[in-house]
């Protein structure tokens, strides 16, 4: 109903109800926290050693209820640190400022060593001067929602067939590499890989070996780049690296591993080769991102196709992108 200009909610006879039951029947609390929740959890801020945790809880982690003493330093031996010092900090502003929730996704260790996602939720309980002494919280099991999240991300950034990052991995990717480069005053160079005389492949062995030519591809890549390098499989039969922190000559070295590596490919009647082009961004240039990506991308495949129309199977780097 309506009073003025505000809404008044009635009481409803099947809420008071089921307020009724809560009190007086233990059964219904137990189905209800059993159906809905994976664990409660019930913390005595006054003696913040103590913490009761529901036997759900330890059992979503892999432990036996029986073996727990119920206190605090049991679970935070279990959680990711990170995550910790988060649900700490939620703690401490939600016990100043009620309205600041204590909601937060957590890891915790399996007794498997696999991870567990579990989201956080919790209430402060205050005596009459409002001085906060117990929490009530409840965590829910979403590890199959992480997974599945983790799952789907790889399929949207990464190629299906090598399991190299694809394109749009590749865009992100390097927006982030630039802003890197500049903010730490390294150098960032690009080499465009390019499989030589692919057409004939797939024309003479067929679509399936041109296939398990790429997946080759990209495996030795792969095997060649340093730990802070980034492949991608840019579409075709064209493939990229971003490596960080290498100059003219060290992008070149890279690119000349990685011609050999490929050429030593024994899949087909010959050996495969590729031509490769390469570029380095200079740390100092002050153009937006997205025009050093354009120009960085431009001069690789400037040397690419030099080295397409030079006989194939090479490395030429364009020279510095000094300038835009």
């Amino acid at each position: 109903s309506l009073i003025g200009s505000q809404l008044v909610i009635e009481p409803h006879y099947l809420k008071d109800e089921l307020y009724n039951l809560f009190a007086n029947d233990p059964k219904i609390f137990d189905f209800l926290q059993k159906a809905s929740l994976d664990g409660l959890w019930y913390w005595d801020l006054e003696n913040p050693d103590n913490e009761w945790m529901s036997p759900e809880f330890w059992q979503l982690l892999g432990h036996k209820p029986e073996d727990k003493k119920h206190l605090a330093s049991e679970w935070q031996e279990l959680i990711n640190p990170d995550d910790l010092n988060e649900a700490l900090s939620n703690f401490h502003a939600h016990c100043a400022d009620p309205n600041h929730p204590y909601d937060q996704i957590v890891r915790y260790q399996h007794a498997s060593g696999k991870t567990i996602w579990v989201r956080c939720r919790g209430i402060v309980i205050r005596d009459e001067q409002g001085k906060p002494i117990r929490m009530l919280g409840a965590h829910n099991d979403i590890t199959a929602l992480k997974e599945l999240e983790s799952q789907l991300k790889q399929m949207v950034f990464s190629d299906a067939l090598t399991g190299l990052a694809n394109r749009r991995a590749l865009d992100e990717h390097f927006e982030w590499s630039i802003r890197s480069a500049k903010r730490n005053n390294e150098f960032l160079s690009l080499a465009v890989i390019d499989i030589d005389d692919f057409k004939h492949i797939n024309d003479s062995f067929g679509h399936q070996t041109g296939d398990s030519v790429l997946t080759a591809v990209g495996e030795a890549i792969r095997q060649v780049c340093r730990e802070n390098d980034f492949a991608a499989r840019f579409g075709g039969e064209e493939f990229v690296v971003l490596m960080h922190g290498s100059n003219t000559d060290e992008s070149t070295m890279i690119g000349e591993r990685i011609r050999e590596k490929i050429n030593s490919l024994d899949l087909v009647d010959k050996h495969i080769t590729v031509s490769i082009g390469v570029s380095t961004l200079h740390p100092s240039l002050q153009q937006s991102s997205k025009k050093l990506m354009e120009r960085t991308f431009s001069m690789a495949d400037k040397a690419l196709y030099l080295a397409k129309n030079s006989g194939k199977n090479r490395v030429i780097h364009a020279g510095d992108v000094s300038s835009v």
